[in-house]
């Protein structure tokens, strides 16, 4: 069996992804293959592809209508032949070590992730490095891997390697109506059916930080998307709670995440230009919030900014239209001081 199938969703970055594809074609460690899903690219994104694969016969190339990073990386994942699944974003790049050294993270045991550190280049050059050191986390410590080392932070696809046949039987996909933190949620739920994680030390990838407004971590998506990326967050900590009996205290900045989600992605994507909904529906959505649910946000929101605040704050009164007001008047103001930047 191959040893590993690295991933590369594609759409319209042919200025970054030759220099991709060759970083990924130097690797040290040969036995691997690429799945290049061109998400219905239209630039050169997809000639590219296409020559790498003439080229290089461990190179694949699929085609598609654009259906989103998801779907991509989802029929990526269909297709894969490799005992381990790695995944590369096309406008970043990797070191000629890349695989070697995620590869030597596997051992005997099989339901793991592996995990290396990663350097992030921001758009004038200047970088940052994360790195984990390199140790095995196993049931009765995982939890440290939230309390210190904030992985849910670090939930990006790239720099980790997931086992294939785990991913195969328990059915895990990244969920195609998730927009944003998709990749976050692909790997909660893989940590529901693993009994380890092994951090590497050291860094092998390069992430890059592109001056993009249309970038996908940039923009706030509709609202039902936005609250099923809540839901699924809370229901994945939950589950890895009760299986690692993770204490309360591990999971205090996480959950304080997860509140932002509901109130500022969620209920903030209602009075978004793009995401917009009239105020009637605003108001319907506010009321139908739960007891237990403005319980979790009065619990979790200390971390958060003022503006998070005054929201529970008038959610908890159940002061709706206040609320809703209030909100608004939030989007106004960020609306204006886009404008004048």
């Amino acid at each position: 069996m191959i040893k590993i199938s690295v991933i590369i969703p594609v759409y319209n970055v042919e200025a970054y992804l030759q220099k991709c594809l060759i970083s990924v074609r130097n690797q040290t460690l040969t036995d691997y293959e690429v799945w290049l899903i061109d998400d219905g690219s239209t630039d050169k994104s997809g000639e590219i592809c296409d020559s790498f694969a003439a080229e290089d016969s461990r190179f694949h190339v699929i085609h598609k209508s654009n259906g989103g990073v998801s779907s991509a990386r989802n029929i990526g994942i269909s297709h894969a032949k490799g005992e381990w699944l790695c995944f590369v974003d096309s406008d970043d790049t990797v070191e000629k070590d890349y695989l070697l050294h995620l590869y030597q993270g596997v051992g005997l045991q099989k339901d793991i992730l592996i995990i290396q550190g990663f350097k992030t280049i921001l758009p004038k050059g200047q970088f940052r490095v994360r790195t984990f050191g390199t140790r095995l986390y196993t049931t009765s410590d995982i939890y440290q891997l939230f309390l210190v080392l904030n992985i849910n932070r670090s939930g990006y696809p790239f720099a980790k390697l997931y086992n294939t046949q785990i991913v195969r039987q328990n059915q895990i996909h990244f969920i195609e109506q998730i927009h944003y933190a998709e990749d976050v949620m692909f790997m909660l739920t893989y940590m529901c059916h693993i009994h380890a994680i092994q951090t590497l030390d050291g860094y092998n990838y390069n992430y890059y930080i592109r001056n993009n407004p249309n970038s996908l971590s940039q923009r706030i998506f509709s609202f039902e998307s936005e609250y099923t990326c809540y839901e699924t967050y809370l229901d994945r900590i939950e589950k890895l709670k009760n299986r690692f009996n993770m204490p309360q205290a591990s999971l205090m900045k996480v959950y304080n995440v997860i509140s932002e989600y509901l109130v500022r992605r969620s209920i903030g994507s209602m009075y978004q230009s793009q995401t917009h909904k009239p105020r009637a529906e605003r108001i319907k959505i506010l009321k139908s919030l739960t007891t237990e649910q403005i319980d979790f946000l009065t619990a979790y929101y200390k971390e958060c900014s003022w503006f998070h605040k005054v929201t529970v704050f008038l959610l908890s009164n159940h002061y709706y239209y206040f609320c809703d007001y209030f909100n608004s008047l939030i989007a106004l103001g960020r609306k204006l001081f886009k404008r004048n930047r």
